[in-house]
């Protein structure tokens, strides 16, 4: 009877070390996971051309990268966060000749103009708004 009741403890022990080894995975996979979304983020430079409600065509500037400096299209969506030195602005705040830095997280499509598919930042770089 002794024997068995070590043996019914052994295997509770082995069933939490089990499941608590499983948490402790998940919660740092997860964790990986999220520090490496955050990196793979890209931002460039871009002039507004064209404004219809939350859609966007920009035209990259001469000082970006050759893969940024053609046109663009994109929707900015609720999640998309708009910022003027440093502070939040409106959607309606931006306008067509601003000049704007772009973060986005997502794909760019290959059509023309190419599209981006995630924007997470875009920040109005002019004096004034």
């Amino acid at each position: 009877m002794k024997k068995e009741i070590k043996i019914i403890i052994l295997i509770i022990i082995i069933l939490f070390a089990l499941i608590i080894g499983y948490f402790l995975g998940f919660k740092s996979a997860y964790d990986k996971m999220e520090n490496t979304k955050t990196l793979n983020y890209q931002t460039f430079y871009a002039t507004i051309k064209e404004i219809t409600e939350n859609k966007f065509l920009v035209q990259g500037l001469a000082i970006n990268d050759l893969n940024y400096r053609g046109e663009f299209s994109f929707l900015v969506v609720e999640e998309t966060e708009l910022k003027w030195q440093g502070e939040s602005i409106d959607i309606k705040d931006l306008d067509i000749g601003d000049t704007i830095s772009i973060t986005f997280g997502g794909y760019i499509l290959e059509s023309y103009p190419a599209r981006i598919t995630e924007i997470v930042r875009i920040q109005l770089l002019d004096d004034e708004k």
